[in-house]
């Protein structure tokens, strides 16, 4: 849907002659015109003169949205018009999702605008916190911001060819007897000057950059090369063999010949279908859900297991749980961790419970800390336990020794 036709913005209607802005008003909103004609008007000292007309199609006051500036003209409607008003609320919503480099882009771009031959004092733009909300930042704080990313973007490209990315595996544990039935494999980058780089900062960044099909291939090829080693410490869980499992990304899955692909690389180590698992998350599938269907019904054909990662977060998990083939359900530790202290959190873990069962499907509870938390999910019924309280993600190399502490002292939980 095209933001600037949306029902859910408001629209106003102008008689002809009707004066829409004056030079001087505040900038509070721009204008779409959607019918009708509008005229510009610029006082040079000597008197309103013509500068624009407007029509159908075009917008006016978008630069004040931005610098939060008096208007510098006025604008008249010649015939009867309808506009379609954005106010600055709705941009700044949008800025907070933009990537740092259009932000700061825009600013300079707007400060060249409004003053070409000098500088323009530093003003504050909307930045994304990485944490769903938002923060203000000056223009010294963006342009950093804008520099991390457009270096990020460049180191990424050699990341995986320099050896700085290495993956590591959190275990995955059956509620009913704390059996280790496999593991979930977790990307890190290792930046030689920056140190350890999130990858809520850097996975993003390689699906913008379109880097997220090589980090995807080598996620994969080493989680391939890695599960003959890892699969001797775990067991079956009744009918279900032991499994890794890795995400991928809306825009990986997008690819017709990903399934294929992965399939021949299993049969070339050796390993069966059921014992890689795919997990895709929610936010993801909002944005692409014709794309990653037809792959995800592929995977299922040739016995893969699909998780619906970070339950809860999105806007309609329960109609993918319908129309796409999940196997199992992850639910996002905001509510794990919430359980006790938020009736909100609670419930939705409650709710996932009980569909899965109702579905067929498995259940992972992201995210435990503690053996309250614990304890309360394995006589909830969730099937499997991953988090902190059992095992940090690590290099595979330390799963043997942290193996034979978990199961020399294992953890109280109370069924």
């Amino acid at each position: 849907m095209n933001v600037l036709s949306s029902e859910s913005l408001p629209r106003e209607r102008f008689a002809a002659g009707q004066v829409i802005c004056r030079t001087g008003d505040p900038g509070h909103c721009a204008y779409v015109i959607e019918e009708g004609c509008v005229e510009v008007l610029r006082d040079d000292g000597a008197g309103e003169r013509l500068v624009a007309v407007l029509s159908e199609g075009s917008m006016f006051g978008e630069v004040a949205l931005l610098d939060r500036m008096p208007r510098t003209a006025t604008v008249r409607a010649m015939e009867a018009s309808s506009l379609v008003r954005i106010e600055r609320d709705h941009v700044e919503s949008l800025l907070v999702r933009a990537d740092p480099v259009v932000q700061y882009l825009l600013r300079i771009l707007l400060a060249r605008f409004r003053n070409p031959f000098g500088v323009v004092p530093a003003r504050r733009a909307v930045l994304s916190d990485g944490s769903g909300g938002s923060a203000l930042l000056d223009d010294v704080a963006l342009q950093a911001a804008a520099v991390r990313t457009l270096s990020l973007a460049r180191d990424l490209s050699h990341a995986i060819d320099d050896q700085q990315l290495e993956l590591c595996y959190q275990p995955l544990l059956a509620f009913r007897d704390m059996s280790l039935v496999g593991f979930e494999a977790l990307v890190r980058w290792h930046h030689p000057r920056l140190g350890a780089v999130s990858p809520m900062e850097f996975v993003p960044l390689a699906e913008k950059t379109g880097l997220i099909h090589r980090t995807g291939r080598w996620v994969l090829q080493r989680a391939i090369r890695d599960w003959p080693e890892l699969k001797v410490h775990c067991v079956a869980d009744g009918d279900l063999p032991p499994f890794v499992s890795v995400n991928l990304s809306a825009p990986e899955l997008g690819r017709s010949e990903v399934p294929a692909a992965i399939a021949r690389q299993l049969e070339q180590a050796g390993i069966p279908t059921p014992e890689l698992h795919v997990e895709l998350t929610e936010t993801e599938i909002i944005h692409s859900v014709d794309v990653v269907s037809a792959s995800l019904d592929t995977l299922r054909r040739m016995g893969f297991g699909v998780a619906l990662d970070d339950f809860g977060t999105g806007y309609a998990g329960l109609d993918y749980l319908r129309s796409l083939p999940f196997t199992c359900i992850k639910i996002d530790k905001v509510f794990v961790q919430q359980m006790h202290t938020s009736e909100r959190a609670m419930q939705i873990v409650k709710s996932a419970l009980e569909l899965a069962t109702q579905l067929g499907m498995s259940t992972v509870a992201e995210g435990i800390e503690d053996a309250r938390t614990a304890s309360e999910l394995a006589r909830m019924g969730c099937t499997y336990a991953q988090g902190y309280f059992f095992g940090r993600p690590m290099p595979k190399e330390q799963i043997g020794p942290w193996l034979q502490v978990f199961r020399s002292r294992p953890p109280p939980i109370e069924f």
